[in-house]
């Protein structure tokens, strides 16, 4: 009995702190100015390490330890979630006052995109194109930069609550709600993945020229293909790179680094081409975005908050690293109002 009531008691804290940090919390930020928001999200994360000790710390810990114990010392790989806490919360910082850009502010804070001119020549030719964007830093900050730069973009998301949101529906729901109202804009489409969605529409868009926005590294999907990455096997979703495929259009590897300035940095790799949908070339194309992806983890580890989901997986005298789990219930689904796509 004094377990449960400990759990609930619990459950009570966490789901208070969650409510206040996205909504009156929220609010009160998108009042400042850009200029103090890096220093609200560095004291967050600061307080985060030295006085929470939570499952998502522990989660990122393992995960720089599942590749890096014999490279790195305690002391190293605790510095690095630090910085990787710091991050994650300049990054929600960063995703309340979305609503608040405009192109002279994005000038300023995201004023550079190397690699444009590999997307500029697939729109050039009238060809749509993949952009294979990464959980890397504050990743919308790629959407701001592109869409404030007169790009229209679809990006592909999944509303489902992430494990350190865990509560009550109604409040997963709600902070849902919250982060998505922080991304709307006329230049930006989203197209929301459900189990069973029908691609015909993705693909229609690309066969028209648009640009699509999806994870590479992200955990959900039907197929895997197994991949090198800071050497050691990782299973690797192939979705991203089915869909360029099948609608043959090119796949541009994009990363956004945060400077020392807090101001964002965002490079457009050269695109990977897949000449066939077959399993040779889908294997091919998603190991060249995992020797992409582990090149900048290890030059940014701080950056990359999918070392949250990194583990190892083992089956009989097979071991590899995989981004948790690929199944997810149905039930776990949102629509974009924020119902429950299973329930009922």
């Amino acid at each position: 009995m004094g377990d449960l009531r400990g759990g609930v008691f619990s459950k009570l804290i966490k789901g208070l702190a969650l409510w206040t940090f996205f909504y009156p919390v929220r609010w009160f930020i998108q009042c400042l100015p850009w200029r103090i928001s890096p220093g609200i999200g560095n004291i967050l994360g600061s307080v985060h390490v030295l006085f929470i000790s939570d499952k998502l710390k522990r989660q990122i810990r393992d995960g720089i330890h599942a590749v890096w114990q014999d490279r790195l010392t305690k002391k190293e790989i605790s510095h690095i979630v630090r910085l990787n806490l710091v991050i994650r919360y300049k990054y929600l910082i960063d995703s309340f006052l979305y609503p608040h850009l405009d192109k002279n502010v994005v000038q300023r804070i995201v004023p550079e995109i190397e690699g444009k001119g590999y997307l500029d020549e697939e729109i050039r030719c009238g060809r749509g194109s993949v952009l294979l964007m990464s959980h890397f830093g504050s990743f919308g900050m790629l959407i701001a930069g592109l869409v404030f730069r007169g790009y229209r973009v679809h990006q592909i998301l999944t509303l489902t609550p992430q494990s350190q949101y865990r509560t009550w529906q109604w409040l997963e729901r709600a902070i849902m709600k919250a982060k998505l109202h922080c991304w709307e804009h006329e230049k930006v489409v989203y197209e929301f993945w459900q189990p069973g969605m029908y691609l015909r529409p993705l693909y229609r868009k690309l066969q028209q020229g648009e640009i699509l926005v999806i994870y590479g590294d992200g955990a959900k999907g039907g197929e895997f293909t197994k991949v090198s990455f800071m050497g050691y096997p990782l299973l690797l979703a192939t979705g991203p790179f089915r869909i360029a495929a099948r609608a043959r259009v090119s796949l541009i590897p994009a990363f956004i680094i945060r400077e020392a300035d807090n101001t964002h940095r965002i490079v457009l790799e050269k695109p990977i081409l897949l000449r066939e949908d077959d399993p040779e070339s889908i294997t091919l194309a998603a190991g060249q975005y995992a020797s992409l992806l582990a090149r900048y983890v290890q030059t940014y580890p701080d950056h990359w908050f999918t070392w949250a989901r990194l583990r190892w997986a083992t089956r009989e005298r097979d071991r590899w690293l995989e981004f948790a789990s690929g199944k997810t219930d149905s039930s776990e689904f949102y629509d974009p109002i924020g119902q429950n796509v299973g329930a009922g």
